[in-house]
Parts: C-alpha cells; sequence; structure tokens
C-alpha cells in the first residue's frame, strides 16, 4: 500500500510538471494553426484583388455594387432556409452552421473553401451575449479596406494600388465580438477618419487568443504573431469580452502606454490625411 501510494504520489508530481508544458505546446499548435489560416484568407484577398482589376472586396458583409453584385468577403449569418438572422435574437440559436453558410456566399470563400479556415482553435471563450452560443468566425477585416460601396464615402481604401506598402498593411484581424456575428465582419480603431483628431485609441474589440499575443493577415499575402506590451492592452481586451454586448467605445491609451496602439496604427491601411 505505501508503495502504491510513492507511485501515485510521484504520478501526481509528474502530471503537475508536464501540464505547464503540454498546454504551451498546444497554444503553439493553435497560434501555428491560426497563422495558417490567416495566410490562406491574406492569399485569398489578394487572388480576388488580381482578378478584379485591383478593386478589392468589402469589409463590410451586405456590400453590393451598384450593378447589385454583393462584394462582401462574408456576409450575415443565414439560417436553412437562406434568412438573415438577427444579430441580436435568441432563439433560434445562431449555430456554426449558420455562421457557415454566411460565410459560403461570401466573395472569398471561391478562394478559400474551408471553413475551418475561418475559424481559429484558441478562439473558444466567445459566447454569444444574445443566444449563449459560440461564435465561430473569428477575423474580422479592417473596415477603412471598401467598408461601404456608397462613393460619399472617401476615406476608405476600394482599390489594391491604393495601399501604400502592404506588407506593413494588416487586412485580417482576431476579434473579439460577442454579438453573434462579427458585426458585418469588420474592425475599427479609433483612427484619425473617425474621430478627427491625430490621436490613436481602441474602438472595436480586438482578440488576444494566443497567451500574450494576437496574430494578423497582411496585404500581401503573409501573417504574423504580435506579441502586445502594454497593460492597457489586456485591460481594454477584457473589459470588451465581458461588457455584456454593449457599445464599444473609444478608449484612449495613457501617454506611457502607447507601444500597442502605434503597432495598430502603423498597419491601418488607410492612411489619414491628418
Amino acid at each position: 500500500m505505501v508503495e502504491l501510494l510513492i507511485v501515485i504520489a510521484i504520478i501526481a508530481v509528474l502530471i503537475s510538471i508536464l501540464a505547464p508544458a503540454l498546454q504551451l505546446v498546444r497554444r503553439k499548435a493553435a497560434t501555428a494553426y491560426c497563422l495558417s489560416n490567416l495566410r490562406s484568407l491574406s492569399s485569398g484577398w489578394t487572388l480576388y484583388q488580381d482578378a478584379n482589376k485591383n478593386r478589392i472586396m468589402s469589409s463590410t458583409a451586405e456590400a453590393r455594387e451598384s450593378t447589385g453584385t454583393y462584394v462582401g468577403w462574408a456576409r450575415l449569418t443565414r439560417d436553412k432556409d437562406g434568412n438573415i438572422m438577427s444579430s441580436q435574437q435568441t432563439a433560434p440559436p445562431v449555430l456554426d452552421e449558420d455562421e457557415i453558410r454566411g460565410i459560403k456566399m461570401g466573395v472569398l470563400y471561391p478562394y478559400v473553401e474551408k471553413p475551418e479556415a475561418y475559424h481559429c482553435p484558441a478562439d473558444n471563450i466567445r459566447i454569444s451575449v444574445h443566444d449563449g452560443t459560440p461564435v465561430f468566425t473569428t477575423y474580422a477585416m479592417p473596415r477603412c479596406l471598401y467598408g461601404t460601396t456608397n462613393p460619399n464615402y472617401s476615406e476608405q481604401i476600394e482599390k489594391y494600388t491604393a495601399i501604400s506598402f502592404p506588407e506593413n498593411r494588416y487586412v485580417f484581424i482576431e476579434s473579439a465580438e460577442t454579438r453573434n456575428y462579427n458585426m458585418n465582419h469588420r474592425f475599427v480603431i479609433a483612427a484619425p477618419e473617425y474621430t478627427g483628431n491625430s490621436v490613436w485609441g481602441w474602438w472595436g474589440p480586438m482578440a488576444i487568443n494566443h497567451g500574450d499575443s494576437s496574430t494578423l493577415g497582411f496585404c500581401d499575402g503573409h501573417a504574423e504573431r504580435h506579441i502586445w506590451i502594454d497593460p492597457f492592452t489586456f485591460e481594454h481586451y477584457e473589459k470588451v469580452l465581458n461588457q455584456g454586448g454593449g457599445l464599444y467605445g473609444h478608449a484612449f491609451p495613457p501617454a506611457d502606454q502607447q507601444n500597442d496602439i502605434n503597432y495598430m496604427a502603423q498597419g491601418w491601411p488607410y492612411r489619414h490625411k491628418l
């Protein structure tokens, strides 16, 4: 009996030692998978503009050209009958297959015909504040990338040739949106073209799915992992993830915590004119 207890104690110690290592391995595997997803999505995004005379797809789900052609990269959630499901509905619940139907209707899907590529395996804590179901679509696109097909809105990019240094400008981010789907699948920060000043801040909910880091896909087709260092960034993430789906207002970091928002500002595709 004593020997058995000693063996059990040794096993318990080994498990306590190995558990953090296994968790780290799982995290690294999820990060690698997420980077692969973003490379596929970003490459598909660039192929689309190649085939459409440099015109990029819209970051907004239901955007439509004057010709009546939809150009949203992923469209809104659909039920089995093809009807749009409300972002605030509680019944029936929005299931993964409902989100996938919207993905398949988007103009990006012909270039990336794998629904699983639109979901990061580390994105496993977001629960819809309306119906209590997991949110499937992990990624969102900056609002400034053809966020509307209305020609009266000039502070956006419609053609790939208008993007300076595409290797430095991100096209996909990980979203922390909890309102069923990614609110038209687009992401926005408090950029000068929206706030009217030169100070940059957070606005939309960006996720930190990989410990201390997130992954981003870029306009030249590559993807990278970025490590966050400012406490304010993590505080903002926790706030928007847990505030219950309320409006996401502007959040400006203090002067001594500008590293992360400066990184996002440098990668924002639209170059402001202030």
